[in-house]
């Protein structure tokens, strides 16, 4: 490879896989309650979430009547407590251990939190909520002796809008700007750049399930990626509620239209061209991740989430992992920070055919171009970012 091939063309395989990863929402699970006793103390306990949201936080909707129950929250009043209602419009809250509260005391309690960047969240009816998300991602692979560096900088914006208290409607939009490189052993290095409005969306999640013990999502959307790219994505996660976490899977499966017959790394400069090829397309590629989960509220305003994730991407398997820790300072504002790895790739060690031509690009020079056979090496992506949400 000493010649100057470069010009990114399309890279699906393990780099599209990130995108069709959309956000699906992060919904409220848990509740995080001050108790404070007449003698001035403090009790804070963390509860699972009731069949439905919270009745003071629907009360904020005005002119809105509700009755959604809170079956489970707080059962099994116990005699000889008492309570005490605050003089604004929130809810009796009664004591629900004698070994905690003493009998005789007054007791009130503070406005529960919902926790936004929980892997379930979506917005009651009538109301929003908005995640913007900055990342930073690398993808490398070697062969022969040429290094290939894929860089990306973007900004995704998830919008979700409650169409009722358990169905809400998504929208999405990605731009990015990419740094595709190629050095060989030389030192000998072409580099090539872009930015575009990447990737948008519209989809429908549904809240299934939500009951003391377990949460459930169902989602359905579709994304149109640049270069003509078409993903039609079902999403299912499950969780159960252990104290202030959850632990939960996910299922995802996607298809993806690509217009065309193959798809790989692409390259070319003035005279000739050369291409990677990752598989055959002729229609529609069946993609789909399995993955495993947790999420847990550490402190008052602290989460963290941990996830990792088996994905079969057409033309190789991979599994990753991901970390996020989560603050969350009010009840309609938080910030999430992670990090993702892939710890396997099948396309380490892969056998792949590298056709090399001279150009224009035609079924001519196609049909008379060089075929090598090439092995990757040293496949490795990683990612971090930053998420903005707000709910309102």
């Amino acid at each position: 490879m000493k010649k100057s091939l470069f010009g990114f063309c399309a890279v699906l395989g393990c780099v599209a896989a990130l995108d069709a990863s959309a956000a699906t929402g992060r919904s409220a699970v848990y509740s995080s309650i001050d108790m404070r006793n007449a003698d001035g103390d403090t009790i804070r306990i963390n509860r699972s979430a009731s069949e439905s949201y919270s009745n003071d936080f629907d009360r904020r909707v005005p002119g809105r009547t509700t009755t959604t129950s809170r079956s489970g929250m707080y059962d099994g009043m116990t005699s000889g407590y008492t309570r005490h209602v605050e003089p604004v419009a929130v809810s009796e809250h009664k004591m629900v251990s004698k070994r905690t509260y003493l009998p005789g005391k007054t007791y009130k309690s503070a406005k529960r939190k919902y926790f936004i960047a929980n892997p379930f969240y979506q917005p009651l009816q009538g109301r929003f909520g908005a995640v913007t998300t900055g990342e930073y991602m690398q993808g490398t692979y070697k062969f022969a002796d040429v290094d290939r560096t894929l860089t990306e900088m973007s900004i995704k914006e998830d919008f979700s809008y409650g169409l009722t208290d358990r169905i809400a409607l998504q929208g999405m939009a990605k731009y990015n700007s990419d740094k595709l490189s190629w050095k060989n052993s030389l030192g000998v290095e072409d580099v090539n750049k872009g930015h575009s409005l990447n990737l948008y969306g519209l989809g429908i999640q549904g809240r299934i399930v939500d009951t003391d013990e377990w949460i459930s999502t169902l989602s359905g959307y579709y994304e149109h990626q640049k270069h003509g790219v078409d993903y039609f994505i079902a999403d299912l996660k499950a969780g159960y509620k252990v104290a202030t976490s959850t632990i939960y899977g996910l299922g995802r499966v996607w298809a993806v239209d690509m217009e065309g017959d193959i798809y790989g790394d692409y390259m070319e400069d003035a005279t000739t061209w050369a291409m990677l090829k990752y598989g055959n397309a002729d229609d529609t590629l069946l993609m789909g991740e399995l993955g495993m989960g947790v999420w847990t509220v550490l402190a008052e305003d602290w989460t963290l989430n941990v996830e990792g994730v088996f994905g079969a991407y057409d033309w190789h398997n991979q599994f990753s992992i991901k970390g996020a820790f989560g603050w969350q300072p009010n009840d309609n504002f938080a910030l999430n920070l992670y990090a993702k790895t892939s710890l396997y790739d099948s396309a380490d060690g892969k056998d792949l055919d590298l056709y090399y031509g001279n150009l224009p690009l035609n079924a001519t020079n196609w049909a008379a171009a060089t075929l090598y056979n090439v092995e990757l090496s040293k496949v490795q992506e990683w990612s971090v970012g930053l998420q903005v949400m707000f709910q309102f």
